[in-house]
């Protein structure tokens, strides 16, 4: 509930001073498409900064002494504790998510209308966030499929990755995951930037790598968002895995 309560109270934060600073948009049809995007964009980014918060406190029922006793005597298995934990930060969180945007979306429109009463204001148009055909208007949509199926791919597996990383620390597991990824991937773009330079002697005949590679021509749109989505998939599935184990492991040792 206090998650829930805080997702909320800075949704609707948010968005009602983002509406409130653009209010003269709303005089326009065209610019009451480009506020909604504007405010789909805003909501995509905290769709991913609270799913990777609400993943890691995916091991919370172990973070403190008592706690940890009352989930290791509990009565069921320790797949169905992980599964129970899983539902929970993974699908829970998206119907809370949304549950949560209905609630704000109200309270927007609500101080919105009452502060600029003249104006007529207008829900979040969620079925924007996609657009449905390659010809369509981008001022009114968000992204198209294929970069929808992507963006959606890498929030799973982030969220893969924090839940896995509350695994490893029970407190302050946000804090403590977002910093070792960050060291990780600055140690491995440093990685690669010192291999460029050695091999290729600069980016800019690294760069020519590209070049020889035909990609346009060889597989379509499609079929590279569909291969991109796999690849990714197996990696957020593989840290899933990962995830029980490590829990299933800390649980042993806390019972020592």
């Amino acid at each position: 509930m206090l998650l829930f309560l805080t997702m909320l109270g800075l949704m609707a934060l948010v968005i009602t001073f983002q509406t409130l600073g653009h209010y003269s948009d709303y005089r326009n049809a065209d610019n009451h498409l480009s506020l909604n995007r504007d405010l789909l964009i805003y909501l995509s980014f905290m769709f991913f900064g609270f799913g990777a918060w609400f993943a890691s406190t995916f091991s919370a029922p172990m973070n403190r002494k008592l706690k940890r006793l009352s989930y290791l005597i509990s009565p069921a298995s320790q797949l169905e504790k992980y599964l129970v934990r899983w539902i929970l930060t993974t699908i829970g969180f998206i119907l809370a998510f949304f549950a949560t945007l209905w609630l704000a979306d109200i309270l927007r429109v609500a101080i919105s209308s009452v502060v600029y009463s003249e104006i007529d204001f207008h829900f979040i148009d969620i079925t924007k966030l996609v657009s449905p055909n390659e010809n369509a208007n981008y001022r009114e949509y968000l992204v198209p499929k294929e970069v929808f199926t992507i963006v959606l791919s890498i929030y799973f597996l982030l969220q893969s990755i924090f839940l896995l990383g509350s695994t490893f620390w029970e407190k302050a597991s946000f804090i403590k995951t977002f910093t070792a990824v960050a060291a990780i991937i600055a140690a491995f773009l440093l990685i690669c930037r010192w291999a460029i330079l050695l091999f290729y002697g600069g980016l800019e005949g690294y760069s020519n790598v590209f070049s020889s590679f035909e990609l346009n021509e060889t597989y379509s749109v499609t079929q590279a968002t569909i291969f991109a989505a796999i690849v990714i998939s197996a990696f957020t599935i593989t840290f899933w895995v990962l995830a029980f184990f490590r829990l299933k492991e800390s649980e042993i040792i806390k019972r020592l």
